[in-house]
């Protein structure tokens, strides 16, 4: 699926990762409450390191291979 497609099961609070990516690596959504730092919605990459925000690059964006995950 493209990433527009993914993107909409990411808001929904699924994630998304490209198969070509570690199996631990997947794209998510927060999105920040009263209690956040933070006061707009954002994409992070979660992988065994943590969780840091996600840098998306063109060749990402344009991909057609999108898999949509489950919740971990």
């Amino acid at each position: 699926m493209n990433f527009g497609e993914a993107f909409e099961q990411v808001k929904q609070g699924k994630g998304m990762r490209l198969p070509q990516w570690s199996d631990d690596v997947v794209i998510r959504a927060q999105f920040p409450d009263e209690h956040s730092k933070m006061t707009a919605p954002y994409l992070y990459v979660e992988s065994r390191f943590g969780r840091v925000p996600w840098k998306e690059t063109n060749i990402e964006l344009f991909s057609e291979k999108w898999e949509v995950v489950e919740h971990a």
